[in-house]
């Protein structure tokens, strides 16, 4: 019997982290901190960790891989599993990593006698990925952060073969919105076209959001586009992976569109980097703020004293796409996570599931 204990991510925005014991062997799926200044853990003791056998991650944000030194400190030595791109992502070495590469997409991967798996891409960022994991007798599927359509990122899920699982661990992430990411990036064009004389700036993440925005508008106008330095690396490993790409789409090659003096341009900053923004806004009294998401919240109000337009682009599932996967992947058990409006207790009508 399954034995199933979660860690952090059900129930609240970070620290995914989710361990499942079986016969007396358990794996985690992801082990991340909370997005907040205390980064704070999950909740794992030596307890949990003696039996550990395998960690999978889905990909290389914070919430997903910040709690891997903790791990290591309460004495880990088994696999950390993740793709080959991931591995290059993380911002400091992990002992122990095993990567997997396009290649392999759909086989079964062996990792023990009572372990195996199989991957796929999730959408989320080049690299993330989803698993379904065979567990001695047991079938789980653990879907990652998941994009159902990024405008560059591909998305997939498993092979219909008829398989009931045990238990489905689904990404809630934007579970109160119902959004269309192409009618997003329309709509942002659109806007931008209204204020031809307006700089831009965006504040962005090291995500496929961000790749996918630049990508879209670039490909849409003939502004000057200006992405952070420390941006720029994670379009390169687009043109190194093209697998991960939806078929017949290009991505900017950033290098050959930079700022040069323009007073309108777009500006693609780390949205950590207040001091940018903040210089930014005093250098151009007119830019306009377009916040993508929910980090609005995280700078100094005297940035966001200049004019702001928010356009949320999606980078977890919404309601419909929860659904979906929902109906895609026939589960006995679902936990649905990384959002504070879904818990351990939450339910969809099975009308809902079974019919759309």
């Amino acid at each position: 019997m399954l034995n199933i204990e979660i860690l952090g991510g059900v129930g609240e925005y970070g620290r995914n982290c989710f361990y499942i014991e079986n016969h007396g062997k358990a794996i985690l799926l992801d082990c991340g901190v909370m997005k907040n200044p205390q980064k704070t853990p999950p909740d794992l003791t030596p307890e949990h960790v003696e039996k550990l056998g395998a960690v999978f991650i889905s990909h290389s944000h914070i919430d997903h891989v910040g709690a891997l030194p903790l791990l290591e400190k309460m004495g880990y030595k088994g696999p950390v599993l993740m793709s080959h791109r991931t591995a290059q992502q993380l911002l400091q070495p992990i002992p122990h990593i095993r990567t997997f590469h396009p290649d392999s997409r759909g086989t079964w991967i062996r990792v023990n006698a009572c372990l195996a798996f199989q991957w796929g891409y999730s959408g989320h960022l080049i690299g993330s990925v989803w698993y379904k994991i065979r567990f001695f007798d047991k079938m789980l599927f653990f879907s990652g952060d998941y994009v159902s359509d990024s405008y560059l990122l591909k998305a997939t899920l498993p092979e219909d073969d008829g398989t009931i699982y045990d238990v489905a661990f689904i990404d809630s992430g934007h579970v109160e919105k119902c959004i269309d990411n192409r009618e997003v990036l329309q709509k942002l064009l659109n806007y931008i076209n209204e204020h031809p004389n307006s700089p831009f700036v965006f504040p962005s993440s090291f995500s496929g959001k961000t790749v996918d925005i630049v990508t879209y508008l670039a490909q849409q106008t003939s502004r000057a586009i200006c992405v952070d330095t420390e941006l720029q690396s994670l379009f390169k490993q687009y043109e190194e992976e093209p697998e991960n790409i939806w078929p017949h789409r290009l991505v900017l090659q950033v290098g050959h569109k930079q700022c040069s003096d323009s007073n309108n341009a777009l500006y693609f900053v780390r949205e950590q980097d207040e001091a940018r923004l903040e210089e930014l806004a005093k250098e151009y009294p007119t830019a306009i703020f377009i916040p993508t998401g929910y980090s609005r919240q995280s700078f100094k109000q005297d940035v966001w004293n200049q004019p702001a337009k928010e356009f949320f682009y999606k980078t977890h599932p919404d309601y419909q796409d929860i659904i979906s996967l929902s109906q895609s992947i026939h589960a006995r058990q679902t936990i649905y996570f990384h959002s504070p409006h879904t818990n351990l207790e939450t339910t969809f009508q099975k009308e809902e599931v079974n019919n759309g």
